[in-house]
Protein backbone atom coordinates (compact mmCIF):
# COMPACT_ATOMS: atom_id res chain seq x y z
CA UNK A 1 0.00 0.00 0.00
CA UNK A 2 2.89 2.38 1.14
CA UNK A 3 4.45 1.50 -2.45
CA UNK A 4 1.41 2.38 -4.24
CA UNK A 5 0.70 5.92 -2.54
CA UNK A 6 4.41 6.84 -3.52
CA UNK A 7 3.91 6.11 -6.72
CA UNK A 8 0.36 8.07 -7.39
CA UNK A 9 2.34 10.72 -5.54
CA UNK A 10 5.35 10.14 -7.82
CA UNK A 11 3.21 10.62 -10.95
CA UNK A 12 1.34 13.30 -9.48
CA UNK A 13 4.82 15.28 -9.41
CA UNK A 14 4.90 14.29 -12.72
CA UNK A 15 2.49 15.28 -14.12
CA UNK A 16 2.02 18.89 -12.17
CA UNK A 17 5.70 19.69 -13.87
CA UNK A 18 4.22 18.70 -17.50
CA UNK A 19 1.49 20.84 -16.81
CA UNK A 20 3.61 23.83 -15.38
CA UNK A 21 5.96 23.81 -18.59
CA UNK A 22 3.41 23.37 -21.16
CA UNK A 23 1.52 26.81 -19.65
CA UNK A 24 4.79 28.23 -19.20
CA UNK A 25 5.64 27.76 -22.91
CA UNK A 26 2.27 28.99 -23.72
CA UNK A 27 2.21 31.91 -21.48
CA UNK A 28 6.18 33.11 -22.87
CA UNK A 29 5.03 32.22 -26.53
CA UNK A 30 2.25 35.02 -26.13
CA UNK A 31 4.85 37.50 -25.08
CA UNK A 32 6.81 36.85 -27.67
CA UNK A 33 3.89 37.46 -29.67
CA UNK A 34 2.83 40.43 -27.88
CA UNK A 35 6.59 41.46 -28.08
CA UNK A 36 6.76 40.85 -31.95
CA UNK A 37 3.69 42.86 -32.53
CA UNK A 38 5.35 46.27 -30.60
CA UNK A 39 8.59 45.40 -32.74
CA UNK A 40 6.38 45.79 -35.84
CA UNK A 41 4.55 49.02 -35.13
CA UNK A 42 7.83 50.66 -33.83
CA UNK A 43 9.92 49.43 -36.79
CA UNK A 44 7.37 50.97 -38.99
CA UNK A 45 7.64 54.11 -37.39
CA UNK A 46 11.53 54.59 -36.96
CA UNK A 47 11.51 53.23 -40.40
CA UNK A 48 9.37 56.42 -41.39
CA UNK A 49 11.81 58.92 -39.47
CA UNK A 50 14.87 57.47 -41.12
CA UNK A 51 13.17 57.76 -44.55
CA UNK A 52 12.57 61.50 -43.79
CA UNK A 53 16.40 62.24 -43.08
CA UNK A 54 17.45 60.86 -45.75
CA UNK A 55 15.33 62.87 -48.08
CA UNK A 56 16.93 65.65 -45.92
CA UNK A 57 14.30 66.55 -43.31
CA UNK A 58 14.36 66.69 -39.75
CA UNK A 59 12.80 63.55 -36.98
CA UNK A 60 9.34 64.57 -36.81
CA UNK A 61 8.88 66.59 -33.26
CA UNK A 62 5.63 64.03 -32.53
CA UNK A 63 8.00 61.15 -33.25
CA UNK A 64 10.13 62.39 -30.13
CA UNK A 65 6.76 63.16 -27.98
CA UNK A 66 5.65 59.65 -28.99
CA UNK A 67 8.96 57.97 -27.78
CA UNK A 68 9.00 59.94 -24.85
CA UNK A 69 5.44 58.84 -23.66
CA UNK A 70 5.48 54.79 -25.00
CA UNK A 71 9.38 54.10 -23.90
CA UNK A 72 8.69 55.43 -20.61
CA UNK A 73 7.19 51.70 -20.08
CA UNK A 74 9.91 49.20 -20.09
CA UNK A 75 8.51 46.05 -22.50
CA UNK A 76 8.07 49.20 -24.83
CA UNK A 77 11.91 50.25 -24.46
CA UNK A 78 12.53 46.26 -24.60
CA UNK A 79 11.37 46.42 -27.94
CA UNK A 80 12.20 49.53 -29.17
CA UNK A 81 15.94 47.92 -28.12
CA UNK A 82 15.30 45.11 -30.57
CA UNK A 83 14.19 47.53 -32.98
CA UNK A 84 17.26 49.50 -32.72
CA UNK A 85 19.35 46.33 -33.82
CA UNK A 86 18.08 46.53 -37.19
CA UNK A 87 19.38 49.71 -38.12
CA UNK A 88 22.83 49.85 -37.03
CA UNK A 89 25.12 52.90 -36.85
CA UNK A 90 27.66 52.41 -40.04
CA UNK A 91 24.50 51.91 -42.46
CA UNK A 92 22.09 53.68 -44.33
CA UNK A 93 24.57 56.00 -45.35
CA UNK A 94 24.83 57.91 -41.89
CA UNK A 95 20.68 57.56 -41.46
CA UNK A 96 20.44 55.15 -38.42
CA UNK A 97 23.12 57.19 -36.53
CA UNK A 98 21.42 60.81 -37.43
CA UNK A 99 18.09 59.16 -36.04
CA UNK A 100 19.83 58.40 -32.59
CA UNK A 101 21.59 61.92 -32.60
CA UNK A 102 18.36 63.60 -33.49
CA UNK A 103 16.05 61.34 -30.39
CA UNK A 104 18.60 62.54 -27.66
CA UNK A 105 15.84 64.98 -26.26
CA UNK A 106 13.52 61.73 -25.68
CA UNK A 107 15.93 60.07 -24.25
CA UNK A 108 17.52 62.76 -21.72
CA UNK A 109 13.27 62.80 -20.75
CA UNK A 110 13.81 58.69 -20.56
CA UNK A 111 16.79 59.00 -18.56
CA UNK A 112 15.36 61.60 -15.81
CA UNK A 113 11.69 59.16 -15.79
CA UNK A 114 13.74 55.97 -15.11
CA UNK A 115 16.11 57.13 -12.54
CA UNK A 116 12.96 57.49 -10.24
CA UNK A 117 11.99 54.43 -11.31
CA UNK A 118 12.67 50.46 -9.29
CA UNK A 119 16.79 49.74 -9.34
CA UNK A 120 15.63 46.63 -11.92
CA UNK A 121 14.21 49.37 -14.53
CA UNK A 122 16.81 51.73 -14.00
CA UNK A 123 19.39 48.73 -14.73
CA UNK A 124 17.60 47.99 -17.82
CA UNK A 125 17.60 51.89 -19.29
CA UNK A 126 21.03 52.49 -18.13
CA UNK A 127 21.96 48.90 -20.06
CA UNK A 128 19.69 50.21 -23.15
CA UNK A 129 21.61 53.33 -22.74
CA UNK A 130 25.30 51.94 -22.91
CA UNK A 131 24.08 50.36 -26.12
CA UNK A 132 22.42 53.17 -28.45
CA UNK A 133 24.97 55.80 -27.39
CA UNK A 134 25.54 57.60 -30.56
CA UNK A 135 29.17 58.06 -31.97
CA UNK A 136 28.35 61.78 -31.65
CA UNK A 137 26.94 62.45 -28.46
CA UNK A 138 26.32 66.37 -27.71
CA UNK A 139 23.77 67.88 -25.86
CA UNK A 140 24.34 64.18 -23.55
CA UNK A 141 25.22 65.83 -20.47
CA UNK A 142 22.03 66.09 -18.63
CA UNK A 143 22.06 61.90 -18.94
CA UNK A 144 25.40 61.84 -18.24
CA UNK A 145 24.76 63.03 -14.72
CA UNK A 146 21.40 60.77 -14.37
CA UNK A 147 23.88 58.18 -15.02
CA UNK A 148 26.45 59.65 -12.39
CA UNK A 149 23.92 59.60 -9.59
CA UNK A 150 23.01 55.59 -10.39
CA UNK A 151 26.18 55.47 -8.49
CA UNK A 152 23.46 55.82 -5.10
CA UNK A 153 21.35 53.16 -6.52
CA UNK A 154 22.15 49.78 -4.23
CA UNK A 155 21.27 47.48 -7.04
CA UNK A 156 25.24 46.03 -9.02
CA UNK A 157 23.46 45.75 -12.10
CA UNK A 158 22.23 49.12 -11.89
CA UNK A 159 25.58 51.03 -11.28
CA UNK A 160 27.22 48.55 -13.27
CA UNK A 161 25.43 49.41 -16.76
CA UNK A 162 25.47 52.90 -15.57
CA UNK A 163 28.97 53.28 -15.58
CA UNK A 164 28.97 51.38 -18.35
CA UNK A 165 26.53 54.01 -20.40
CA UNK A 166 29.40 56.78 -19.08
CA UNK A 167 32.32 54.50 -20.60
CA UNK A 168 30.35 55.01 -24.09
CA UNK A 169 29.65 58.64 -23.47
CA UNK A 170 33.54 59.06 -23.16
CA UNK A 171 33.56 62.08 -20.98
CA UNK A 172 36.62 61.61 -18.50
CA UNK A 173 35.53 63.98 -15.65
CA UNK A 174 31.68 61.73 -15.64
CA UNK A 175 33.48 58.33 -14.94
CA UNK A 176 35.96 60.01 -12.31
CA UNK A 177 32.98 61.53 -10.61
CA UNK A 178 31.17 58.56 -10.40
CA UNK A 179 33.63 56.44 -9.37
CA UNK A 180 34.63 59.10 -6.30
CA UNK A 181 30.11 59.14 -5.49
CA UNK A 182 30.41 54.91 -5.80
CA UNK A 183 33.50 54.98 -3.13
CA UNK A 184 31.90 57.93 -0.82
CA UNK A 185 28.19 55.56 -0.92
CA UNK A 186 30.45 52.65 0.02
CA UNK A 187 29.33 50.52 -2.93
CA UNK A 188 31.16 47.46 -3.91
CA UNK A 189 32.48 46.58 -7.58
CA UNK A 190 34.86 43.71 -8.07
CA UNK A 191 37.98 45.39 -9.24
CA UNK A 192 38.21 43.24 -12.15
CA UNK A 193 34.66 44.20 -13.38
CA UNK A 194 35.60 47.59 -12.70
CA UNK A 195 39.23 47.15 -14.75
CA UNK A 196 37.68 45.83 -17.82
CA UNK A 197 35.03 48.37 -17.74
CA UNK A 198 37.89 50.89 -17.98
CA UNK A 199 39.25 49.23 -20.45
CA UNK A 200 36.24 50.07 -22.64
CA UNK A 201 36.03 53.93 -22.37
CA UNK A 202 35.82 55.73 -25.69
CA UNK A 203 37.33 59.22 -24.78
CA UNK A 204 41.11 59.57 -24.14
CA UNK A 205 42.59 57.06 -21.74
CA UNK A 206 45.67 59.43 -20.96
CA UNK A 207 43.11 62.15 -20.01
CA UNK A 208 41.22 59.77 -17.85
CA UNK A 209 44.41 58.31 -16.22
CA UNK A 210 45.53 61.59 -14.99
CA UNK A 211 42.15 62.87 -13.44
CA UNK A 212 42.03 59.41 -11.92
CA UNK A 213 45.55 59.80 -10.14
CA UNK A 214 44.76 63.09 -8.87
CA UNK A 215 41.68 61.57 -7.14
CA UNK A 216 43.42 58.68 -5.94
CA UNK A 217 43.09 59.05 -2.76
CA UNK A 218 39.49 59.51 -2.43
CA UNK A 219 38.89 56.08 -3.77
CA UNK A 220 38.16 53.04 -1.70
CA UNK A 221 41.27 50.28 -1.44
CA UNK A 222 39.16 48.08 -4.13
CA UNK A 223 38.70 50.74 -6.78
CA UNK A 224 42.53 52.45 -5.90
CA UNK A 225 43.85 48.05 -7.09
CA UNK A 226 41.38 48.52 -10.01
CA UNK A 227 42.65 51.64 -10.84
CA UNK A 228 46.22 50.96 -10.87
CA UNK A 229 45.56 47.16 -13.02
CA UNK A 230 44.13 49.78 -15.67
CA UNK A 231 47.01 51.91 -16.11
CA UNK A 232 49.04 48.77 -15.52
CA UNK A 233 47.42 47.94 -19.25
CA UNK A 234 47.47 51.83 -20.91
CA UNK A 235 50.43 53.33 -19.55
CA UNK A 236 54.00 53.38 -19.11
CA UNK A 237 54.47 56.49 -17.57
CA UNK A 238 53.73 56.47 -14.20
CA UNK A 239 56.68 54.16 -13.21
CA UNK A 240 57.96 56.44 -10.54
CA UNK A 241 54.45 56.62 -8.54
CA UNK A 242 54.25 52.94 -8.97
CA UNK A 243 57.59 52.41 -7.70
CA UNK A 244 56.68 54.42 -4.42
CA UNK A 245 53.93 51.46 -4.01
CA UNK A 246 55.63 48.79 -4.66
CA UNK A 247 58.27 50.15 -1.99
CA UNK A 248 56.34 51.40 0.35
CA UNK A 249 55.58 48.89 3.71
CA UNK A 250 52.75 50.58 4.73
CA UNK A 251 50.89 49.95 1.21
CA UNK A 252 47.97 47.69 1.02
CA UNK A 253 49.80 44.14 -0.09
CA UNK A 254 47.48 44.06 -3.29
CA UNK A 255 48.36 47.56 -4.54
CA UNK A 256 52.32 46.89 -3.80
CA UNK A 257 52.04 43.01 -5.64
CA UNK A 258 49.84 45.19 -8.63
CA UNK A 259 52.86 47.98 -8.71
CA UNK A 260 55.08 44.41 -9.20
CA UNK A 261 53.29 43.22 -11.80
CA UNK A 262 53.23 46.91 -13.39
CA UNK A 263 57.52 46.50 -13.52
CA UNK A 264 56.78 43.09 -15.37
CA UNK A 265 55.20 44.79 -18.17
CA UNK A 266 56.91 48.07 -18.66
CA UNK A 267 60.93 47.90 -18.09
CA UNK A 268 61.98 50.56 -15.15
CA UNK A 269 65.84 49.98 -14.23
CA UNK A 270 65.44 51.20 -10.52
CA UNK A 271 62.78 48.65 -9.81
CA UNK A 272 65.77 45.99 -10.36
CA UNK A 273 66.79 45.69 -7.26
CA UNK A 274 63.56 45.63 -5.44
CA UNK A 275 62.30 42.70 -7.65
CA UNK A 276 65.68 41.00 -6.92
CA UNK A 277 65.03 41.35 -3.44
CA UNK A 278 61.54 40.34 -3.97
CA UNK A 279 62.10 37.16 -6.00
CA UNK A 280 65.08 36.05 -3.53
CA UNK A 281 62.70 36.01 -0.14
CA UNK A 282 62.87 32.87 0.99
CA UNK A 283 60.23 33.80 4.18
CA UNK A 284 56.48 31.33 2.67
CA UNK A 285 54.81 33.85 3.88
CA UNK A 286 55.90 36.54 1.60
CA UNK A 287 55.39 33.78 -1.74
CA UNK A 288 53.42 36.07 -3.74
CA UNK A 289 55.87 38.52 -3.69
CA UNK A 290 58.66 36.21 -4.67
CA UNK A 291 56.27 34.49 -7.12
CA UNK A 292 54.89 37.85 -9.09
CA UNK A 293 58.52 38.96 -8.91
CA UNK A 294 59.69 36.13 -10.62
CA UNK A 295 57.34 36.54 -13.15
CA UNK A 296 57.95 40.34 -13.96
CA UNK A 297 62.17 39.49 -14.40
CA UNK A 298 61.39 37.94 -17.11
CA UNK A 299 61.76 42.45 -18.52
CA UNK A 300 65.17 42.26 -17.25
CA UNK A 301 68.73 40.84 -18.52
CA UNK A 302 71.74 40.66 -16.96
CA UNK A 303 73.39 37.74 -14.92
CA UNK A 304 72.31 38.71 -11.17
CA UNK A 305 68.81 38.32 -12.88
CA UNK A 306 69.55 34.46 -14.46
CA UNK A 307 70.82 33.47 -10.86
CA UNK A 308 67.54 35.20 -9.24
CA UNK A 309 65.92 32.74 -11.81
CA UNK A 310 68.08 29.81 -10.90
CA UNK A 311 67.60 29.76 -7.84
CA UNK A 312 63.84 30.83 -8.07
CA UNK A 313 63.54 27.50 -9.58
CA UNK A 314 64.48 25.73 -6.61
CA UNK A 315 61.94 27.27 -4.01
CA UNK A 316 59.95 25.06 -2.30
CA UNK A 317 56.41 26.93 -4.11
CA UNK A 318 55.27 25.55 -6.95
CA UNK A 319 54.34 28.96 -7.86
CA UNK A 320 57.35 31.15 -7.49
CA UNK A 321 59.51 27.30 -9.06
CA UNK A 322 56.89 27.86 -12.16
CA UNK A 323 57.19 32.02 -12.78
CA UNK A 324 61.06 31.83 -12.73
CA UNK A 325 61.32 28.76 -14.81
CA UNK A 326 58.83 30.69 -17.25
CA UNK A 327 61.19 33.89 -17.26
CA UNK A 328 64.46 31.78 -17.02
CA UNK A 329 63.44 30.44 -20.54
CA UNK A 330 62.23 34.29 -21.38
CA UNK A 331 65.62 35.71 -20.48
CA UNK A 332 67.67 33.50 -20.00
CA UNK A 333 69.93 31.31 -21.99
CA UNK A 334 67.74 28.62 -23.88
CA UNK A 335 70.00 25.57 -24.32
CA UNK A 336 69.28 22.14 -22.20
CA UNK A 337 73.26 22.32 -20.61
CA UNK A 338 72.38 25.59 -18.89
CA UNK A 339 69.14 24.88 -17.91
CA UNK A 340 69.76 21.41 -16.40
CA UNK A 341 72.56 22.85 -14.40
CA UNK A 342 69.99 25.16 -12.84
CA UNK A 343 67.63 22.08 -11.93
CA UNK A 344 70.54 19.90 -10.98
CA UNK A 345 70.29 17.94 -7.67
CA UNK A 346 66.49 19.08 -7.82
CA UNK A 347 64.39 16.59 -9.41
CA UNK A 348 60.81 19.04 -8.58
CA UNK A 349 63.34 22.35 -9.84
CA UNK A 350 64.49 19.52 -13.21
CA UNK A 351 61.40 18.39 -13.88
CA UNK A 352 59.54 22.41 -13.89
CA UNK A 353 62.97 23.52 -16.87
CA UNK A 354 62.16 20.50 -18.67
CA UNK A 355 58.15 21.24 -18.46
CA UNK A 356 58.96 24.93 -19.69
CA UNK A 357 61.65 23.58 -22.56
CA UNK A 358 59.64 21.42 -23.77
CA UNK A 359 56.36 23.85 -23.84
CA UNK A 360 58.77 26.30 -25.74
CA UNK A 361 59.52 23.68 -28.37
CA UNK A 362 56.36 22.60 -29.25
CA UNK A 363 55.69 26.44 -29.70
CA UNK A 364 58.38 26.36 -32.54
CA UNK A 365 57.20 23.46 -33.95
CA UNK A 366 53.78 24.85 -34.07
CA UNK A 367 54.63 27.76 -35.62
CA UNK A 368 57.25 27.09 -38.01
CA UNK A 369 54.10 24.47 -39.41
CA UNK A 370 51.86 27.57 -39.32
CA UNK A 371 54.57 29.46 -41.06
Amino acid sequence: MGSEIMLLGYGAVCLSMLVFNVINSLVMKKKELRLDKRCRKLEDKVQVQIGYIKDGRMVEEEHIRYLSRRLSFVKNLAAFDRVMEHFPEGEDDGAAWEYRKQIQPAVLHLAFVYSNRSDMEAAYFAWFLSKNIPKEHRGMDAAEEIMVQYMKKRNLYCRVNALDALYGFGSEESVVKALTLLSQEGGFIHEKILTDGLLTFTGSHEKLIKLLWENFGRLSDKMQLAVLSYIRFKSGGYCESMFEIMTDPGRDKEQRLMAIRYFGRYFYEPALEPLLAFASDLNPLNWEYAAISASSLAKYSGEKVILALMAGVHSPNWHVRYNAAASLEASGPDDWETMDAAGRNDRYAREMLMYRMELKRVRETKRRNLA
